[in-house]
């Protein structure tokens, strides 16, 4: 027997109804949201190739510029030296300098390297619980 208001069928449809229209409001939600990140990732994308563009010609740039302090260099060798040892002495200067920058960047290369490996044990001991966890080693716990 039903009671007047009772209908248990519409109250379905309803409850029906409303689940519908909450998941077609959120399919739309999230398709604004993914239309709204792919444009911010589009406007990121071109400010990141211009960027690219940019620093693409300030390295040509920079090396013109050190091909040019190189010529100059070399001419004002050549007034003091003949044309090949005055080339023979340039090269060496770079030489020297490309191992002292070498070595200068190997070394600090290696103590990335030991900081980043100190600082993984650490956390590791500090998410695992090192020595001085209570409860760990035979301590109080």
């Amino acid at each position: 027997m039903q009671v007047q208001g009772d209908d248990s069928s519409d109250g379905r449809v309803r409850v029906g109804d409303a689940a519908a229209r909450l998941a077609q409001d959120t399919a739309q939600l999230v398709r604004h949201e993914i239309l709204a990140a792919q444009s911010e990732v589009r406007a990121a994308l071109r400010r990141i190739g211009a960027g690219g563009a940019l620093l693409g010609a300030a390295g040509v740039c920079g090396v013109l510029a050190l091909w040019s302090a190189h010529e100059t260099a070399l001419r004002a060798l050549e007034s003091k030296l003949p044309g090949p040892r005055a080339s023979a002495l340039l090269g060496c200067v770079y030489v020297a300098g490309a191992v002292a920058l070498g070595a200068a960047a190997r070394d600090r290369v290696r103590a990335g390297v030991h900081a980043s490996a100190d600082a993984l044990d650490q956390a590791d001991e500090a998410l695992m619980g090192g020595p001085d966890v209570p409860g760990r080693d035979g301590g109080p716990g």
